[in-house]
């Protein structure tokens, strides 16, 4: 067996917590024994856990790391933030999602980031999500052995729901909406997305903000926050289009979860949005206000285009399994393990 530790502390972010949750059932099975450093001992109940409390990017998390890792013969940070320490495994994997904190963090934030990656590019071995994600952490750090592995879409748990009701009394939706899902902070473009809402000009269309943040709220606009996983499906079906007005993204699922659901997809053409999306959405420029305005009109008016839409988008979700995610972690780790005594 090969004993596998993963720092399973953000199963519940947004974006790396649906990582790590989709991955870690996928992985538990031989060859590897799976071991979790967790917060609380309530997710992955199969696996052995190992608490461990101490806040992303803290001291704290460094001056426990060789405490809590046990020994092992491989140890996976599906995040940057690596032990800086000795551990006890005798091989190290980090997965780096992107360098958003490069791009558009605050000077300590790049600081430390820029610290921190550089010590995770010193792993046995690394990957990424996706092809821009690796040309940037390049532009960042010059050329290294990085291994692109794209994500998944959940396709049993993302599907077309026809029973809304409960949801819609729920948050109050309007009868007709876009929807936008994704954390509120600034490179995610929602002030951008909102100015474009303002100049669609259809009085029945309102817009719905699902995640954790805080915006300007202005009429038709309803900010929802957080929601549970089992209702994004139903947000999904419910609205007449999905936009994904991001400047930045080292890939960025939602809009196959929106595909995936039956919602036509109307996305940036910024960063690895088009690597992800590929023919399956109308695309605009995230910065031109009146260009995102007109081509969600477009979606909205242009039934033909809509259902083009939406048949492609269910082509394109076809490519991104989280089955064949796990597979490649796989190989990529027992090959990994097997080098274990030629470093």
């Amino acid at each position: 067996m090969i004993d596998l530790c993963i720092d399973a502390r953000m199963a519940f972010s947004s974006g790396i917590g649906t990582f790590i949750r989709q991955l870690v059932p996928l992985l538990n099975h031989s060859p590897f024994k799976v071991t979790l450093l967790v917060k609380d001992h309530s997710w992955q109940s199969d696996c052995e856990q190992i608490l461990f409390d101490a806040p992303i990017y803290s001291i704290k998390e460094q001056v426990l790391f060789p405490r809590l890792i046990p020994r092992c013969d491989l140890f996976w940070s599906p995040h940057y933030n690596v032990p800086l320490l000795p551990v006890r495994a005798k091989k190290r994997i980090v997965t780096i999602h992107d360098t958003c904190h490069l791009a558009f963090g605050s000077l300590l934030e790049k600081a430390y980031a820029k610290m921190m990656m550089r010590k995770a590019l010193k792993s046995d071995l690394v990957t990424t999500v996706s092809h821009f994600s690796r040309s940037e952490i390049e532009r960042f750090f010059g050329k290294g052995q990085i291994n692109v592995i794209p994500i998944g879409v959940n396709q049993d748990h993302f599907r077309r729901v026809e029973s809304v009701d409960d949801i819609r009394k729920k948050y109050q939706l309007p009868n007709r909406f876009l929807l936008y899902v994704g954390n509120l902070k600034p490179h995610k473009n929602l002030t951008g997305l909102l100015k474009a809402f303002s100049k669609i000009g259809m009085t029945d269309l309102g817009l719905v903000l699902v995640g954790k943040g805080s915006v300007e709220i202005r009429e038709k606009v309803l900010s929802i926050g957080e929601v549970l996983d089992i209702e994004l499906p139903f947000l999904y079906s419910m609205a007449e289009a999905f936009v994904f007005p991001s400047f930045y993204e080292g890939f960025g699922l939602p809009p196959l979860e929106a595909m995936s659901c039956g919602c036509p997809t109307v996305v940036s053409n910024a960063a690895s949005i088009p690597e992800v999306c590929g023919e399956a959405s109308l695309y605009f420029h995230p910065e031109r206000i009146e260009e995102m305005a007109h081509a969600i009109k477009q979606v909205i008016e242009d039934q033909t285009l809509k259902q083009s839409l939406i048949q492609k988008g269910f082509e394109r979700i076809q490519l991104f399994s989280w089955a064949e995610t796990a597979n490649k972690y796989r190989e990529l780790f027992e090959v990994c393990y097997a080098q274990r005594d030629r470093s």
